[in-house]
C-alpha cells in the first residue's frame, strides 16, 4: 500500500500520457477525411461563384443577343421607312406642339387656303340653282321662237320611255332638266362647300374644323385646336387625292375615247362627307352600331374599338385615330377606291355598306349617269406611329391619353 501511495503520481502520468498517444494516433488518422471534406467544400463554393459570373449556356444567350441586335435594327429601319410613307408636314412649320399665338393664327389662316385647295381638286358643283333653271327657261323660249320663225315644228318623239324615264325629247322642253343635266356635265364630282349655308339635309363634305373658321376672333387657335385641324387635314387629304386619282384615270379613258368627261362617268359621283373621331381612340370603349348608309346625312366614325374587328385602340407606341367616308359611286369601283385610300398609307378598312340610288327618271337634281350608283359608307382606322407623331402633339393630348392607357393597363392587371 506504502508502494502504491508513493508511486501513485507516477502512474496516473503514465496513464495520461498513453491516453494522449491514443487520441493522437486516433486524430492523425481521421485528418484525411477532414481535408477531403473541407476540399468538397472549397469546390462547391468556387462552382457557386462561377455561376454567378458564367450562364450555363453562353452560346444560346449570345445567339439571343444576337437576335435582340437584328429586332432593333429593323425597327430602326421599319421607322424610317414609316416617316417617309407618312409624308407628314406642318402647314406651318413650329406651329406644334409649342408654337406661339401669330404661328397659329398664320396656321388659322393656312389652314383655310389647303382645305378650299383639297375641295377644290375634286373638280366638284352642286345640281342647278333656281337662276339656273330661270336662264334655261329663257333659253327654251327663245329656241321654240326661232323655230317658230322658220316655221319648224317640235322635234318629233316621245318625251317618256314607257318606264317613265324621261327622254332627249323630253329634256329639250324641261328647263329643269336642262339646267340640272347642264350643271352635272360641267363637273366630275358633287360635293358641298364648307362655307356655304347648309339646310336640315345637307352637310358640308370635308370636315372643317369649326374653330379655324372663327375668323374673325383676335384669339389664336389653342395648340389642342391647331394638332385637331393638322391632323384632320393630312387623313382627308389622303382621302381626297385617292378619290381625284380615280376619276382623273375614268376621265383620262372618256377623252382617249372621244367623249366629254363628266360626273355621269366618274368612278365617285358625290362627296357626301368624310368625318374623323372626336380625338385619339382610346384603348377600350363601348360598342357601336353603324350609320346606315341611306339618306345624305353625315356619317360618323364607330369612336371605339370595341365594335371594328381590329379591336385597335391607341397604346404606348401608337395611336389610333378613326375616320368615316361616305360617297356615291359606281358599286364596281368600290375596291379600288379602297386600295387607293390604304395603299402605302397606314389605313385600315373597318366596314363597307352601302345601298343603290333610285334611278332618276325625271332628270332632276343630282344626274349620276346612266350606270347603277350606290351610296355607300366605309369605316377606316388610321395608325399613328409614336416616333413620328408624338413629337408634334401638345402635352395636354399626350398626357391624357398616357392616363388613359395607363387606367386600362391597371384594370387588366386587377382583373388578371
Amino acid at each position: 500500500m506504502d508502494l502504491l501511495r508513493r508511486h501513485l503520481f507516477l502512474m496516473i502520468c503514465a496513464l495520461a500520457g498513453v491516453g494522449g498517444i491514443v487520441l493522437g494516433v486516433t486524430g492523425l488518422r481521421a485528418m484525411p477525411q477532414v481535408s477531403q471534406e473541407m476540399e468538397k467544400a472549397d469546390t462547391l463554393y468556387r462552382n457557386l461563384q462561377s455561376l454567378q459570373n458564367q450562364p450555363v449556356n453562353q452560346r444560346r444567350i449570345d445567339a439571343e443577343k444576337k437576335r435582340i441586335e437584328a429586332v432593333q435594327t429593323d425597327h430602326g429601319r421599319i421607322i424610317e421607312k414609316a416617316k417617309t410613307l407618312y409624308n407628314a408636314q406642318l402647314l406651318v412649320p413650329g406651329v406644334l406642339p409649342y408654337g406661339k399665338p401669330v404661328e397659329r393664327l398664320k396656321f388659322r389662316d393656312k389652314y383655310g387656303e389647303v382645305m378650299r385647295d383639297l375641295l377644290n381638286s375634286l373638280t366638284w358643283g352642286t345640281r342647278a340653282s333656281a337662276a339656273d333653271i330661270d336662264t334655261w327657261r329663257s333659253k327654251i323660249a327663245d329656241e321654240r321662237a326661232e323655230r317658230r320663225s322658220e316655221g319648224k315644228a317640235r322635234e318629233a318623239g316621245p318625251t317618256h320611255t314607257p318606264a317613265g324615264f324621261l327622254t332627249e325629247a323630253g329634256i329639250r322642253e324641261d328647263p329643269r332638266s336642262r339646267a340640272h343635266l347642264a350643271a352635272a356635265q360641267r363637273i366630275y364630282c358633287y360635293a358641298l362647300d364648307f362655307e356655304t349655308e347648309k339646310t336640315l339635309e345637307e352637310v358640308p363634305s370635308l370636315d372643317f374644323d369649326p374653330v379655324m373658321a372663327m375668323t374673325d376672333f383676335v384669339d389664336a387657335p389653342l395648340e389642342e385646336d391647331t394638332w385637331r385641324a393638322q391632323l384632320g387635314y393630312w387623313i382627308q387629304k389622303d382621302v381626297v387625292e385617292a378619290i381625284v386619282a380615280v376619276n382623273e384615270e375614268a376621265a383620262k379613258q372618256t377623252r382617249d375615247a372621244g367623249g366629254q368627261p363628266w360626273v355621269g362617268v366618274m368612278p365617285v359621283k358625290e362627296v357626301i362627307s368624310i368625318r374623323l373621331s372626336e380625338g385619339l381612340i382610346p384603348p377600350e370603349g363601348d360598342a357601336y352600331v353603324g350609320h346606315p348608309p341611306e339618306g345624305y346625312a353625315a356619317a360618323l366614325p364607330p369612336g371605339t374599338p370595341a365594335t371594328v374587328f381590329t379591336q385597335t385602340g391607341s397604346v404606348d407606341a401608337f395611336d389610333v385615330v378613326q375616320f368615316t367616308v361616305k360617297l356615291v359611286m359606281d358599286q364596281r369601283d368600290i375596291p379600288l377606291l379602297v386600295e387607293r385610300i390604304c395603299n402605302n398609307r397606314f389605313h385600315t378598312l373597318l366596314r363597307v355598306a352601302y345601298a343603290a340610288v333610285p334611278p332618276n327618271r325625271k332628270i332632276i337634281g343630282k344626274i349620276y349617269g346612266s350606270e347603277p350608283a350606290v351610296i355607300v359608307v366605309m369605316d377606316f382606322e388610321t395608325i399613328l406611329l409614336g416616333e413620328v407623331f408624338r413629337r408634334w402633339m401638345p402635352a395636354s393630348i399626350r398626357e391624357e391619353n398616357e392616363v388613359r392607357c395607363r387606367d386600362v393597363d391597371e384594370c387588366q392587371d386587377e382583373s388578371e
